[in-house]
């Protein structure tokens, strides 16, 4: 069995920060998911003992991403200066995701809360441009 202590207590730790009451994690517990204003999931995955990562799963909300869609995701893979910028990938199923890999050591609780919020305003980005092709 992994050694998820150090995954269990980031997670904890940025929930918590976000309002949420510290959740019951199972010893074995790799996965936690949140589902976000009935717009998309948010996972929080254990890779390994040095690495987790946080992901916006689009799936459900982009079941079929358009050609404008995924040239906005494109263009949010683009090298940037910010410091997390979020990978922009689809899934074997033709999903849509947006996704960060975290240390499990040494990353404080303001660095992982500038890591999700980068990936809920990139899910956001792909949201809207769904959302504005369907307007126009």
């Amino acid at each position: 069995m992994p050694d998820l202590i150090a995954f269990h207590r980031c997670v904890a730790e940025l929930l918590q920060h976000l309002g949420f009451d510290a959740p019951e994690l199972a010893a074995d517990q790799e996965v936690l998911s949140l589902q976000l204003e009935q717009r998309f999931s948010l996972h929080f995955v254990y890779l390994d003992q040095d690495s987790w990562f946080m992901q916006a799963d689009l799936g459900d909300a982009l079941p079929s991403p358009g050609p404008a869609v995924l040239a906005q995701a494109l263009r949010r893979n683009q090298l940037a200066l910010q410091a997390w910028q979020p990978v922009v990938s689809l899934d074997q199923d033709e999903r849509l995701s947006c996704w960060l890999r975290l240390p499990c050591q040494g990353c404080d609780l303001p660095s992982m809360a500038a890591a999700l919020d980068a990936v809920i305003v990139c899910a956001e980005e792909l949201l809207s441009a769904e959302d504005e092709l369907v307007v126009c």
